[in-house]
């Protein structure tokens, strides 16, 4: 072999190993960029958590990589803020889910759950949340209209909705188009027991005729301050004590409707 081949077989080995150690110069470089963005790092502080990536255990990295993904998720669709409030790694019988409220939202009625499905695309609840207050808004005139009194609580749930346009509930567009639950307190001094069962069946109709699929509680209250209640202690008048009659209504997906009498004890 002449020089010149030597020559140039000699430098073509020379590249080979300068240009594969600069590669692996290249990903371990990679490997050691921080990992973390500024959303990512304040939100691990404030778990008391470390902010660099390398001292994040592999669940805590992809926990941490997951909830940033879905609150993203929630923010670009919906263009508001949220507020983390849980999360579940995947599980053998569970999905993986984070929970969020909605910025100025409230724990109790409006958290919202992003799903990651089988095939990796999100779903969330959001638009339920959404729906909630138009609900419940509804539901309480046509009670207050009905008694033409105040003295009246209605607390509500949506459990789906088929709603699009969230920037457009209404009563109109709430028909036909909601599932939800409700519990409405109604003092003492509005009606009588005889009254509170009238009404009762005049509100199942009134669902009915909405096409509004429904489960509402209905409580005559013994005492008269009705202002007391609220979203967070509503549940500790389920008692006797407190409630004369509990009558629960029933709007089915098949149009058909129920009214039974709940009986209450202590």
């Amino acid at each position: 072999m002449n020089k010149i081949k030597k020559k140039i077989i000699i430098l073509q080995l020379m590249a080979l190993i300068i240009g594969g150690y600069g590669c692996e110069m290249k990903k371990e470089k990679v490997k050691q960029e921080p990992r973390l963005n500024e959303w990512q790092k304040e939100f691990l502080a404030e778990q008391g958590l470390p902010t660099e990536y390398s001292e994040l255990n592999i669940t805590q990295q992809l926990s941490v990589d997951a909830i940033y993904e879905m609150i993203m998720y929630l923010e670009e669709k919906y263009g508001i803020g949220f507020e983390y409030t849980g999360y579940v790694r995947p599980q053998i019988l569970e999905k993986e889910y984070m929970t969020a409220i909605p910025e100025g939202g409230n724990a109790k009625t409006d958290t919202v759950t992003v799903t990651r499905e089988d095939d990796g695309t999100f779903t969330d609840d959001y638009p339920n949340i959404a729906v909630r207050p138009y609900y419940e808004q509804m539901v309480t005139d046509y009670i207050k209209d009905y008694f033409n009194s105040d003295k009246i609580k209605v607390f509500s749930t949506v459990t789906k909705t088929t709603i699009k346009d969230l920037s457009n509930i209404s009563e109109e567009t709430i028909r036909g188009n909601v599932i939800g639950n409700s519990v409405i307190f109604i003092s003492n001094e509005v009606c009588t027991e005889n009254e509170i069962e009238s009404f009762a069946s005049i509100f199942v109709k009134q669902m009915q005729k909405n096409n509004l699929i429904s489960y509402t509680q209905i409580m005559l209250l013994y005492n008269p301050n009705i202002g007391e209640l609220n979203v967070n202690n509503y549940s500790d008048y389920f008692s006797k004590k407190n409630i004369k009659i509990r009558l629960s209504c029933h709007v089915k997906s098949d149009g058909s409707t129920t009214i039974t009498d709940n009986k209450l004890y202590d």
